[in-house]
C-alpha cells in the first residue's frame, strides 16, 4: 500500500486485502483504539497510515510522513465501508470520499483531505 498527495486529495493505492485490513481496524475500533499500517516508501513519501477512534467526525490529515485517519464511534460504521473491498474488486477501480459527495449528516470534518482509493493488483 502506498499514498500520494495531490492538491487536497490523498490518493491511497492498495490491494483489496490491505484495504480490508484498514476497514477492519476502523469497524472494530472503539474510543481510544488505534492501528498502524506501514506504507511502501519506494512509491511514496509517506511511511505509515494510522487509524484512531476519537473525536467527532472523520478526518484525514498528514503529519510529516504519516497519514492519520481519525473517526468517532458515531461515524465508523459509515467510514469503514469506503475501505471494505470484495476480493474480486477489479484492479484499477477507484472509490472516492470527498466533501462534495457526502450525504447528510457529513462524514468528513471541514479540515479533512479528500480521499481517492485506487485498487491495485495483487502483483504490484
Amino acid at each position: 500500500m502506498f499514498a500520494e498527495l495531490k492538491n487536497k486529495e490523498l490518493h491511497l493505492h492498495g490491494k483489496t486485502a490491505e484495504l480490508n485490513a484498514v476497514a477492519r481496524s476502523i469497524h472494530k475500533g472503539r474510543h481510544g483504539a488505534s492501528a498502524f499500517f506501514e506504507l511502501c516508501t519506494t512509491h511514496s513519501l509517506f511511511s505509515s497510515l494510522n487509524t484512531k477512534c476519537h473525536g467527532q467526525l472523520a478526518a484525514i490529515k498528514i503529519e510529516g510522513s504519516e497519514i492519520h485517519i481519525t473517526y468517532s464511534d458515531s461515524v465508523k460504521n459509515r467510514l469503514y465501508t469506503y475501505f471494505s473491498m470484495p476480493s474480486d474488486t477489479q484492479p484499477g477501480s477507484l472509490f472516492s470520499l470527498t466533501h462534495s459527495d457526502q450525504n447528510y449528516p457529513p462524514l468528513l470534518n471541514d479540515g479533512s483531505l479528500n480521499l481517492i482509493i485506487h485498487v491495485i493488483s495483487g502483483d504490484t
